[in-house]
């Protein structure tokens, strides 16, 4: 799983805005998470699951503090950086599915829930 996330970054990292998929986040959720922010996880889920951006809709959002760097979600033996992470609780509609999403506030660290 923790090369699954570094190539997200690395991929995220490396993407021209050019080859970047984007799409409208809701406007009643614009005031909780930063347009930009949202079409970044969106593009990086995209990306992962092989899925359209397009059918990836944000459902809700909850402002959270995470208990260290790895979300609360640490894979295997990674080390987390304990400090108090503050970022959200994502709920998106993927394909008709409920699936929920912690990110850090920059919405470069991505955790799907299990």
């Amino acid at each position: 799983m923790l090369l699954v996330f570094t190539g997200l970054l690395l991929a995220a990292c490396s993407a021209s805005s050019t080859n970047v998929p984007a799409t409208q986040v809701n406007p009643d959720l614009e005031n909780a998470l930063p347009p930009d922010v949202a079409l970044n996880i969106q593009n990086q889920i995209s990306q992962t699951l092989g899925v359209a951006v397009e059918n990836i809709q944000i459902t809700k959002v909850e402002q959270m503090d995470w208990p260290n760097g790895c979300l609360g979600l640490p894979q295997g033996d990674e080390v987390c950086a304990e400090v108090v992470t503050p970022g959200w609780l994502l709920t998106f509609n993927i394909n008709g599915q409920e699936s929920k999403y912690r990110v850090d506030k920059t919405g470069t660290v991505i955790r799907q829930e299990p």
